[in-house]
């Protein structure tokens, strides 16, 4: 069944809504949408991440990042699901295998959909101004036998206090996170230190579930080898490639 259109208008009229939250550079970014309980398992809050990622354009263009708190999981069409990299040990991808990335954007200037159905424990994604990500790579540059994860020892905890950097995504619900040019971030996963060092043994973690239009349409059994068949929607693949094609994003 097709998907049917709806705005945030139509959202605002609903959930309780918060706007520039974060300070980012002495930006205010942020949208936060909070779902009434009683709308959760009721369209569009039940739809996938493919809707929001669409129809809130405009939203995460101009506020960098949106958020669903303790929106329950609609995994559809995910790309891969991103749980600690002991059980991904299958997996050539350093998307998956690492415990800390270096900040990128996914496929710039489409946006990116994270989803958590649960609190996650010993990982975070770390949102980074072009300051900050400029910082890390002069940093390993300078300093090029330090590990991408010592470097998350050092940088993480600075950019956060110094804000350049925020820690999302550990709690569950939905984060849309913009990768245009507009507010030029970039993110990464990185380590909750502190909880794996009161946990070394620890072995799993909740998945994250990534949703990236790109992605879905040309690597959806390249990023991880066990993706398998579960949670695809052709129909909706080709709703997400018809709307790629009408928007021109990239034109």
């Amino acid at each position: 069944m097709p998907r049917q259109p709806f705005s945030f208008s139509d959202l605002a009229a609903e959930c309780q809504i918060s706007q520039r939250h974060y300070q980012l550079d002495g930006r205010a970014l942020g949208l936060r949408i909070e779902v009434p309980v009683e709308l959760q398992q009721h369209y569009p809050y039940n739809g996938s991440a493919y809707g929001f990622l669409q129809q809130l354009r405009a939203q995460i263009f101009e506020f960098g990042v949106v958020e669903f708190p303790g929106l329950p999981l609609n995994p559809r069409n995910y790309t891969l699901a991103q749980r600690a990299p002991q059980q991904h040990a299958y997996s050539s991808n350093s998307y998956m295998t690492d415990s800390c990335q270096s900040p990128h954007q996914d496929t710039p200037p489409y946006p990116t959909a994270f989803w958590l159905p649960a609190e996650r424990r010993y990982f975070a994604t770390w949102i980074v101004s072009q300051v900050a990500m400029q910082r890390f790579y002069q940093r390993q540059a300078a300093q090029p036998r330090l590990s991408v994860e010592a470097l998350h020892r050092e940088l993480v905890a600075e950019s956060v206090a110094d804000g350049s950097g925020l820690l999302c995504n550990q709690r569950p619900g939905l984060l849309l996170i913009d990768n245009s040019h507009h507010h030029q971030l970039y993110h990464a996963r990185t380590a909750n230190f502190a909880a794996q060092a009161a946990q070394p043994d620890f072995a799993s973690d909740t998945p994250m579930y990534a949703f990236n239009e790109v992605g879905l349409l040309n690597y959806l059994d390249v990023m991880d080898s066990r993706r398998g068949p579960e949670h695809r929607d052709a129909e909706e693949m080709a709703e997400v490639q018809a709307f790629m094609q009408r928007e021109q994003l990239l034109a």
